[in-house]
């Protein structure tokens, strides 16, 4: 090697304690703890109430059964859709996807997505029908039960 790779070298590995040290000091002084905050963007939040709303919807026409039968039926899938969404709320959604490359190119791309969780306290809010074809069920959860909620699921968790 020339003397003048040898001597940055040098330089370098000398420099390089004093290097640590400064990133250590910088990093010693930064706020390692992140507050929790919530973001409810595109949700319904009343902040005086602090209720979280979320909107189920289901097509009458994918029901088998008579008119009367397929319009309970709607309201019913309407009614589980909001909990669906509720759940995705306080829990979150687990996603899971697989992308396969052949000959650089996408040959195959898959997403799953799963909601699991157990929601209590919701309240309808209201059930009505869009259009013709469609019913929507607006549920109601209390911001408290939210809390507990996760509390409950972080324990859970914790004791696994």
């Amino acid at each position: 090697m020339s003397k003048s790779i040898i001597r940055i070298i040098k330089f370098v590995e000398s420099r390089r304690l004093a290097l640590l040290a400064v990133c250590l000091i910088n990093l010693a002084g930064c706020n390692w703890y992140i507050p929790y905050e919530d973001d409810f963007s595109g949700i319904n939040s009343l902040a005086q109430g602090g209720i979280i709303e979320a909107t189920g919807y289901s097509v009458i026409q994918s029901h088998s059964g008579s008119e009367p039968q397929q319009r309970l039926m709607a309201i019913k899938a309407a009614r589980l859709d909001a909990f669906r969404q509720l759940a995705e709320i306080v829990y979150g959604t687990y996603i899971d996807s697989n992308t396969t490359i052949s000959d650089l190119t996408i040959s195959d791309d898959v997403f799953r997505a799963r909601v699991e969780g157990v929601i209590y306290g919701a309240e309808v809010i209201k059930i009505e029908p869009i259009s013709g074809d469609t019913y929507a069920a607006t549920l109601g959860l209390p911001r408290r039960i939210v809390d507990d909620l996760r509390l409950l699921y972080m324990r859970l968790l914790s004791s696994n």
